[in-house]
């Protein structure tokens, strides 16, 4: 831990100038009103020449101060005694080095009286006097030091904390949707077995076709977590067009989205399972022709997106999105880790029958590149 606080930045000599001067300043103005209440006025200029030197040699002893008690910290450590030791015989070699400037200082500005004592004995007795008043500010740049030392630290570690969840939450939005590609394939190439068990070979041929380029667009986008509407869209449809030939005329698919939202940002491949799962539950159980709507509007602040289907609705084993797959649990996990409480998602049935499945985003454009090149 010294370690680190020895390599840690300086202050800068103006500000270390700045802070004795006003310190000079402050004592100097002390003395001259000090004395003119004892009836003895003193020009501000003359207690200015008494007590700014004093105060001055205390910004040459700052960075020598700062370097030793970084050297031996007295405040933490396995050592800290003897950093007590070190910095306590420092601070009175500062006091004492003081002591003499100032009475050099002194004695040339009202030149030698009979009554001076010798300049080491009265250096003595000053020192004496003073180092329990001016040792204090020794450990209080010390102090400072430390407590800026200390400070920093903790910015940094609440910084590296701060990288660490974001890389964190990052990695475990890459592992949700390298979860879901699989699972998307997975599901693709069922349908094609499907078909090829059924004869339908040309079908086939055109859902492997289909197949390549959603998985193109699926590479294209693996390094990407929220994209413009309608992109996301844009692979809906191919996906659609894919379950269109499993399904024929037993699925009827519309997409209803709101001109303003085309441009909102919305999480990658976030659309896809929701479909997915009501065309799993709503449509493929029934022989009849079954509907799916997919919808998106602004509604305040916040971007709706609504699939819907018009099937049996949820069995009560399906009623959280937990239990009904992979699809709806990272969908689920995916918008809290992207927005926390900003976003919300449930899956419920509806009123006049089917089931609906709404996602709530913060409406957010897209950037500028991505709404150009769309």
């Amino acid at each position: 831990m010294s370690g680190r606080r020895a390599h840690s930045a300086y202050p800068r000599w103006w500000v270390i100038l700045a802070i004795w001067t006003a310190w000079g300043l402050l004592l100097s103005t002390q003395v001259a009103v000090y004395v003119r209440l004892g009836g003895k006025p003193m020009p501000f200029l003359t207690a200015l020449r008494l007590n700014m030197p004093g105060a001055l040699v205390w910004a040459i002893f700052t960075p020598a101060a700062i370097w030793l008690a970084r050297r031996y910290p007295p405040f933490e450590g396995p050592h800290w005694p003897r950093g007590v030791a070190v910095n306590l015989l420092a601070s009175a070699v500062a006091v004492f080095l003081e002591v003499l400037l100032v009475i050099v200082n002194q004695r040339w500005i009202r030149g030698p009286m009979p009554s001076d004592d010798p300049l080491f004995v009265a250096e003595l007795r000053n020192f004496v006097w003073w180092f329990p008043l001016d040792g204090w500010l020794y450990w209080a740049i010390v102090a400072g030091d430390y407590g800026v030392a200390h400070y920093r630290r903790l910015q940094e570690r609440e910084v590296r904390a701060s990288q660490l969840e974001a890389q964190l939450s990052e990695a475990r939005l890459q592992a949700l949707k390298m979860q879901l590609q699989p699972h998307f394939l997975f599901n693709a190439l069922h349908t094609i077995g499907q078909l090829i068990r059924t004869g339908q070979d040309a079908l086939a041929v055109r859902v492997v076709a289909g197949l390549g380029d959603l998985l193109r667009r699926v590479l294209d986008g693996a390094s990407t977590q929220e994209v413009p509407l309608k992109q996301e869209l844009e692979f809906l449809r191919s996906y659609l067009d894919i379950e269109q030939i499993r399904f024929g005329e037993r699925l009827k698919a519309v997409v209803d989205a709101e001109a303003e939202t085309l441009d909102a940002q919305v999480p990658y491949l976030i659309l896809q399972p929701l479909v997915e799962n009501a065309i799993r539950h709503g449509i493929a159980p029934r022989s009849t022709v079954g509907r799916l709507l997919i919808s998106a509007r602004r509604i305040n602040g916040s971007l709706h997106l609504t699939v819907r289907d018009d099937g049996a609705g949820l069995a009560s084993v399906l009623e959280s999105p937990e239990s009904r797959g992979v699809g709806l649990t990272n969908t689920s996990a995916r918008l809290r880790q992207l927005y926390g409480d900003e976003a919300s998602f449930e899956v419920v049935n509806a009123g006049d029958g089917g089931a609906i499945a709404h996602v709530v985003l913060p409406f957010r454009l897209a950037a500028a590149d991505w709404q150009g090149g769309s």
